[in-house]
């Protein structure tokens, strides 16, 4: 009887290779991540800078900017910019114009106040003084 002679390191390392790429190429049979692995971090797409387009009708913020501080130059102030702007809605809640906080000065005194854009008639008005 013939006694089987141990394998060689080179031929068990090639063996064991083998066998680790048959393992490779099969088809998994679980479906899914390994448990207790974690997907990856879904990609962040910063949203693009567009501007949507204002509905028809109502004013934008920039045309209500630029006519409070029309008036206000028009009436003696010194703009020195744009402090903040909000939507007016009437009653039933559709936007009628723009209230405008503009930072003014006067004779060297600095101060606030508030302009109403009323967009139906395009109209800015200085509110307070």
């Amino acid at each position: 009887m013939s006694r089987a002679r141990p394998l060689s390191p080179f031929a068990l390392l090639l063996v064991a290779g083998l066998g680790l790429s048959a393992c490779a190429q099969a088809p998994r049979l679980i479906t899914g991540p390994a448990p207790g692995a974690r997907p990856a971090p879904a990609a962040v797409v910063p949203p693009a800078n567009i501007a949507a387009p204002a509905p028809t009708g109502v004013a934008t913020a920039s045309r209500a900017e630029r006519a409070c501080v029309e008036q206000g130059n028009a009436q003696g102030l010194s703009v020195q910019g744009v402090v903040g702007t909000r939507a007016v809605t009437d009653s039933g809640g559709a936007t009628t114009g723009r209230d405008v906080m503009l930072r003014v000065s006067r004779q060297g005194q600095m101060f606030e106040v508030r302009c109403n854009y009323t967009s139906g008639t395009d109209t800015a008005r200085i509110m307070s003084l």
